[in-house]
């Protein structure tokens, strides 16, 4: 047996975890190897003192103190939940704004339904291209209805009206959770 075997063994023989011949094969190898009977013996002197030391019960209060803190961890825990689906809600918010402002500049629905492109079915391979080439100018001209939307005014507005709407959100749960809270003795 090795040494890291039998030192992983040591702590499972103190809690009744090996059988007979695990205990054997640990005892052998304590016989021969010094290193492993004096760990071996620390470890057995170490476990009697736990044993033999009495049982201490927890200061006054302790559950009441404990109990609050668990409290008070959950309602932060739902309180940044909260805010972080605020956060995504705003931004999806957003971001469905921005797009709704920019699909009435957008000529590729005109042309679209004016050609009579999609009533006409000329081949599917050159249908794909151009709905590749579509979804792609499509693509180019959302991200710079995004970049132009920075600057748009009802955007800065929506922004600023988001960003006030999050302050009270956040002061009417501060204050709700403070007025929840248990006192600590």
């Amino acid at each position: 047996m090795e040494c890291d075997t039998c030192r992983e063994w040591m702590s499972l023989w103190l809690d009744n975890r090996l059988t007979q011949g695990e205990i054997r094969q640990v005892e052998s190898h304590t016989a021969t190897c010094p290193a492993c009977r004096a760990l071996l013996d620390a470890i057995h002197r170490v476990d009697r003192l736990l044993a033999a030391a009495p049982m201490m019960s927890p200061a006054p209060g302790f559950t009441a103190r404990f109990q609050a803190r668990l409290s008070s961890r959950r309602r932060r825990y739902r309180t940044w939940a909260g805010l972080v689906t605020l956060a995504l809600a705003t931004l999806a918010l957003s971001l469905a704004t921005m797009i709704l402002l920019a699909i009435p500049g957008l000529t590729l629905w005109e042309n679209l339904s004016t050609s009579g492109m999609l009533a006409q079915s000329i081949g599917l391979l050159l249908d794909l291209a151009q709905a590749c080439v579509a979804l792609l100018k499509l693509a180019w001209l959302i991200v710079g209805a995004l970049a132009r939307g920075l600057r748009h005014p009802i955007f800065i507005a929506y922004i600023v009206a988001t960003a006030i709407l999050t302050v009270v959100w956040a002061q009417v749960v501060t204050r709700r959770v403070l007025a929840h809270r248990p006192a600590i003795t």
